[in-house]
């Protein structure tokens, strides 16, 4: 199902920074909070007792000792955990590729929410499918839009048999979708005869620590579900899973299996160890109040600077602030003039499927330091200006 030609979107330089640069680029978590002595001193644990083990191969399985830690997140969104149909992955890129290539043919589309993360449909790309904007409106994929767009594409004579979907504090408008939305969005899936995969890195992140339902807990036997490590612990770790319908475990398994060999039992011991002791409750509310303050800073600061040209949701959760130029312009125009001030931004056109969406730019708050942000904020002001612009 491998396909050489080149993804047609290249992936942005999320995590390249200048000296002087403030960056609001790439979606980095903050991992000042964690407790790096304590985990120091429990690799060392790891190492010395276990170390034979848990740098070794092992079976493309999670291990059981990390099945509660991922149970406990999921059950947090209500979902329930299955242990035999968790596929591990390094962090929820390798599964969105595994996905691709084992659910999918080339030449099929893909269905995906849009704006979309553009390491998705690289991806998919990648495998050699064709990714396609679902029809959404502000509460998300619109069912009854959807079923028009299958019908059209099945006329075509096109295959589709799969729609991306990031429901949960959406990367990169931080919106959400209500639950009345998904639950109609998987009766029309299921109708269509649509698998969905549910890309959910942030759906824990809520500011005021409310969870939503996963797609994965309403109808789990037609959901993909992707989790990972990466936003409530530690990207390095490259650690996460694929909750799969029963169907789908052996395939997603093997590819899992040929993609890596096998994934790290090392990162998964040390998770696992985190949780045995801490659990994740305490972790994750610093996580939340630390981004929450984050996000204040960054819309007060816009509301300074930035004219009525420009638009913006007071975000509920994740990573991120989505801005809309209003008059349509293409904000890759401001990137000479951001990088000349000292920031950075990521335009609007990485998150497209075909070309739309270039009128907004994506800035993450979760990692610039807070006394940075309204300094980043004018200078980003400065770059957006008509006058800089013109210049």
């Amino acid at each position: 199902m491998w396909t050489t030609s080149n993804p047609a979107i290249e992936m942005p330089a999320l995590f390249e920074r200048g000296a002087d640069t403030i960056s609001f680029a790439g979606g980095l978590p903050d991992l000042s909070g964690l407790p790096l002595t304590e985990l120091a001193a429990q690799v060392s644990r790891q190492l010395r007792l276990g170390g034979r083990t848990t740098l070794q191969y092992t079976t493309p399985h999670l291990a059981s000792s990390l099945v509660p830690a991922v149970a406990e997140l999921m059950a947090m969104e209500d979902v329930t955990a299955r242990p035999e149909h968790l596929v591990p992955t390094a962090g929820s890129q390798q599964g969105l590729l595994a996905v691709a290539l084992g659910l999918g043919n080339p030449g099929e589309a893909i269905l995906c929410q849009t704006p979309s993360y553009p390491g998705a449909t690289t991806a998919f790309r990648t495998a050699g499918l064709v990714p396609v904007s679902a029809p959404s409106d502000v509460d998300g994929v619109d069912p009854d839009a959807l079923r028009e767009e299958v019908s059209r594409l099945r006329a075509d004579g096109r295959t589709v048999r799969l729609l991306y979907v990031n429901p949960t504090f959406h990367n990169p408008t931080g919106a959400t979708m209500p639950v009345p939305r998904r639950t109609a969005l998987l009766e029309a899936c299921r109708e269509l005869d649509l698998l969905v995969v549910e890309d959910n890195p942030y759906g824990l992140l809520g500011f005021d620590g409310t969870t939503t339902p996963a797609l994965a807990s309403i109808d789990p036997d037609n959901v993909v579900y992707l989790g990972t490590f990466s936003k409530i612990f530690a990207p390095g770790l490259r650690c996460g899973w694929l909750a799969t319908p029963p169907a789908l475990t052996a395939t997603l398994r093997s590819v899992g299996e040929i993609m890596t060999l096998s994934p790290s039992a090392f990162a998964q011991a040390i998770l696992a160890a985190y949780h045995g002791k801490h659990g994740w409750d305490g972790l994750i509310a610093d996580f939340r109040a630390g981004y929450a303050r984050r996000a204040a800073l960054m819309t007060s600061a816009l509301a300074d600077v930035l004219g009525p040209e420009w638009d913006w949701r007071q975000p509920a959760g994740g990573f991120y602030v989505w801005l809309r130029h209003r008059d349509g312009t293409d904000t890759a125009s401001f990137e000479g003039a951001a990088a000349a001030a000292g920031v950075s931004f990521v335009a609007g056109r990485h998150f497209s499927v075909a070309g739309e969406h270039a009128d907004g730019l994506r800035l993450a708050f979760s990692y610039t330091p807070a006394d940075r942000i309204a300094e980043g904020i004018r200078r980003l002001g400065k770059a957006l200006s008509p006058v800089e612009v013109a210049a």
